[in-house]
């Protein structure tokens, strides 16, 4: 289990231009072939849904029960310290982009159904392990699964958390421009964070022209040359720190027609934004020690902030799915206009519609939304079968109570009907998804494996 871990580890599926067979990039198309290719190996039926997603096999009877893994992954970012695509275990940890989320599941899951084979447990469902690439940007994949695949008739998802989560909050991505004001028209040659809308970024920068008001105003405050001095400065550091900003997450750097400012944050999911630190947010705290007009005022008001819900009136919240949560993960200009993503976590009593509207009504004028996704709510009744039958087993093979959870992140689950996350984090485990330096013990690695036998077993029985 461990070797294979690391074969699909060194596979850098992360989302890349379409090609022929492709359609999500060469590297993911990879991490798919290794997978159908382990699959035949193991003696499995397989079958490649035209690069978007496949399936791994293995049993007899009309109905199936679905297991959904996915084989992308985000950007490792910058900051590990080991190599993100290679599995380095040390300490009973092992770290490696995708051990938690999700190329472990999938490694589990196909030697989970390895040993079901090789066991001749008498099932009367067979068990379909499907594998996807594109659940980080939008689960295309497993929406061309829907249009040209068999629907299981019942399935989990190992990409959550234990025990289980039967409630999902709505995802909504929408993507805004800005017209730019005078201040950054004049002084702002590239602002440019982050690479994907679901990951919080921990770098970020700006680059001011340098012969303009403002490059002349920062050379003037560092004594005529580039340094870090500037983020000590009587005019910067009350501000920076008024805002809980650590002025050594910042460096200036001289690059002759500019002066480049990068800001340092952490990186994380943007499903609990609280728990990571925006590096894009520094910049506009830094840019209002020296601007107060519409477009920085704007953006630290209402979006570079920690109650960027309740400024933007959109805050709501209810006992089945928790809060509504706001994320910023790209921000980029280009000749006349700011661009910015925003992630939401809705919960069930929030309509995606109402939020859109509500923003705009706040921006500037002139703003406008240039890209929209949303992914509906889901919620299972903790009373259902389904829910019953993988707490059941949760709790044969752990000994602990199995109780259903909510969850901000969005799976494979809300795509299907009698789906649910299940795994492969345990309670109370800090495993850096979507962070440098994913990780999960050996022994959490061989747990999960055996729940995800059990519960293959069960459901197909």
């Amino acid at each position: 289990m461990l070797n294979d871990l690391a074969e699909i580890i060194a596979i850098k599926s992360v989302l890349g231009e379409p090609a022929e067979g492709a359609p999500f990039g060469i590297e993911c198309r990879e991490a798919l072939d290794w997978f159908l290719s382990k699959a035949e190996s193991f003696g499995f039926r397989t079958h490649n849904y035209d690069g978007y997603c496949g399936y791994a096999e293995y049993g007899e009877g009309e109905e199936c029960v679905g297991v959904l893994c996915h084989l992308d992954v985000v950007p490792a970012g910058e900051g590990w310290t080991t190599d993100p695509y290679k599995l380095v275990i040390e300490d009973g940890k092992m770290y490696g982009r995708g051990v938690v989320d999700d190329k472990g599941s999938v490694v589990m899951c196909l030697h989970a159904l390895k040993e079901i084979k090789e066991s001749a447990v008498k099932l009367s469902r067979r068990i379909r392990i499907i594998a996807g690439c594109n659940e980080e940007h939008g689960s295309a994949c497993i929406k061309y699964y829907v249009k040209h695949g068999e629907i299981p008739t019942l399935s989990f998802v190992p990409d959550s958390d234990f025990p289980l989560i039967n409630s999902e909050k709505g995802i909504l991505h929408l993507m805004y421009s800005l017209p730019l004001d005078s201040f950054f028209a004049k002084n702002i040659a590239f602002i440019g964070g982050g690479e994907s809308y679901n990951v919080v970024p921990d770098r970020a920068k700006v680059s001011v022209f340098t012969d303009s008001v403002l490059g002349r105003k920062l050379l003037e405050i560092m004594g005529g040359e580039v340094n870090n001095k500037l983020f000590t400065s009587s005019q910067v550091v009350g501000s920076l720190l008024a805002a809980g900003i650590n002025p050594t997450d910042y460096s200036a750097i001289d690059e002759g027609e500019v002066i480049t400012i990068e800001a340092k944050g952490v990186s994380g999911h943007a499903m609990a934004p609280d728990l990571a630190d925006n590096a894009i947010w520094k910049l506009f705290r830094f840019l209002a020690c020296f601007d107060d007009g519409e477009l920085v005022s704007f953006m630290n008001d209402y979006i570079c902030t920690p109650i960027s819900a309740e400024a933007l009136g959109i805050y709501c919240n209810d006992e089945q799915s928790g809060d509504l949560t706001v994320s910023m993960g790209i921000i980029k200009v280009d000749d006349d206009r700011l661009h910015f993503s925003l992630d939401m976590r809705l919960p069930i009593s929030a309509s995606h519609e109402e939020v859109k509207k509500q923003i705009i009504g706040k921006m500037p004028r002139g703003s406008k939304v240039e890209a929209e996704t949303y992914a509906p709510n889901l919620f299972i009744d903790k009373d259902a079968p389904l829910i019953k039958s993988l707490l059941k087993v949760y709790t044969a093979v752990t000994g602990k109570e199995g109780y259903c959870l909510k969850c901000g992140g969005g799976t494979y689950a809300r795509e299907l009907p009698n789906a649910v996350a299940f795994g492969p984090t345990f309670e109370g485990v800090e495993t850096n998804i979507h962070n440098i330096d994913e990780n999960s013990t050996v022994e959490d690695f061989y747990r999960a494996a055996e729940i995800y036998k059990q519960a293959m077993i069960e459901l197909a029985k």
